[in-house]
């Protein structure tokens, strides 16, 4: 019951890290004259896919997995350490980097649920933060974690990661690149993070 206590209040801590941490630096880099241009040439001939918005709602089995996987709080304390440490890098890089991503217009593509999903996300998440990718760099860096310790959940755990990479660009909130930093940044601290129980 004490771990159980433990690892609710760790998630709830990184939870809310994020929303206050992400909604910051969302705000602030809205008023920003420059932004960095990352995306690749061939990118703007890339289809807005609005059904892989369900791919993009996938990131939350990728984290809310490694809570389940690890219910002794002292085996779930390193890996809440590594995603406070992932979030905080990125929070830092989207401060640095800023990157504004150009987004098509949703007016003319009709009422279907794909399409109103995506004009929630856009309203509620401004077209900034977008490297290194957050949203992609989270099932990575969960998919490293859960790597050695339970072999089972390898494949699921890594299609995951894949299908929100792929989903970040065909629902054009991401770059390429943004996709590339966040999965780089998420081995990155999986590997320099000497604390990590796996």
């Amino acid at each position: 019951m004490r771990d159980q206590k433990k690892r609710i209040g760790a998630l709830a801590v990184l939870i809310l890290y994020f929303f206050v941490g992400y909604g910051i630096t969302n705000r602030l880099n809205m008023f920003r004259d420059h932004f960095f241009d990352v995306s690749l040439p061939f990118e703007s001939s890339i289809p807005f896919i609005p059904a892989f918005s369900l791919g993009y709602l996938t990131v939350y089995i990728a984290i809310f997995g490694v809570y389940f996987l690890y219910p002794r709080w002292e085996n779930f304390k390193p890996m809440a350490k590594s995603f406070f440490y992932l979030s905080t890098i990125h929070f830092l890089l989207f401060l640095l980097i800023p990157v504004k991503m150009v987004r098509p217009d949703l007016s003319g593509l009709g009422n279907d649920i794909f399409v109103n999903l995506m004009r929630f996300f856009y309203m509620i998440d401004l077209p900034v933060n977008c490297f290194p990718s957050l949203h992609v760099a989270y099932p990575s860096l969960a998919t490293c974690l859960i790597w050695k310790q339970h072999p089972r959940w390898r494949l699921l755990f890594l299609f995951l990661a894949l299908l929100t990479a792929v989903s970040v660009v065909l629902i054009k909130q991401h770059y390429i690149l943004d996709a590339v930093g966040g999965i780089i940044i998420s081995v990155l601290v999986f590997l320099l993070d000497k604390n990590k129980n796996v």
